[in-house]
């Protein structure tokens, strides 16, 4: 669920000394080797049978310890898409909604809210939640959390290996290479599992 602007900013801040790439694996795979025979650099054969799924490169001259800190502790909050999981129940209440002129009283209806026009002003007519916690959120819901402002969810980059002097490192535990191959599964077979005609 790549967030184009957040690396975009990441790209920026880091621009003077490192490099993202993001793009197909099936070229970097190629770029760095198959095997032992083909690997560009001793090694690299390791870190190309690892990439799999929405995975990038990071290219830099930053030390390794304090870069890996760094995107530890790096967490934006965002606006959640359609198809994340709802992290806490957002409510509105009954009344209005001060923040939104009359025009906006159609395109809140297509998103399934009960808001009424009252003497010109868009108000609730009750009580009613965006999303539940744990909900599967629709893109009604995801552009309604958006129009409120609710973010519920954060951009974060987890390193998964790293590659120095033809060592490849694991940075992260198994189970968490284990979830992202699940993560990435479930992806293929939704969208293998969407027919939409093309």
């Amino acid at each position: 669920n790549l967030r184009t602007n957040r690396l975009k900013e990441l790209r920026s801040e880091m621009k003077d000394d490192s490099q993202f790439y993001m793009g197909k694996n099936t070229l970097a795979k190629v770029a760095f080797g198959h095997s032992k025979e083909t690997s560009y650099l001793p090694g690299l054969d390791k870190l190309s049978r690892e990439m799999k799924g929405d995975v990038g490169l990071l290219f830099t001259n930053k030390n390794a310890d304090e870069l890996e800190q760094y995107f530890k502790e790096y967490s934006e909050l965002d606006y959640a898409r359609a198809g994340s999981i709802a992290t806490k129940t957002v409510t509105r209440n009954k009344g209005p909604c001060p923040d939104f002129p009359s025009s906006m009283y159609e395109p809140l209806r297509k998103l399934h809210l009960p808001v009424i026009l009252n003497k010109g002003k868009v108000e609730f007519e009750e009580d009613h939640n965006i999303c539940v916690e744990g909900d599967t959120l629709t893109p009604e819901q995801a552009q309604a959390l958006k129009l409120f402002e609710h973010k519920l969810a954060s951009f974060q980059i987890q390193l998964l290996f790293r590659y120095r002097e033809g060592t490849v490192t694991q940075l992260v535990s198994d189970d968490v290479l284990a979830k992202l191959e699940d993560y990435q599964k479930h992806k293929i077979d939704k969208m293998d599992g969407d027919d939409d005609g093309y």
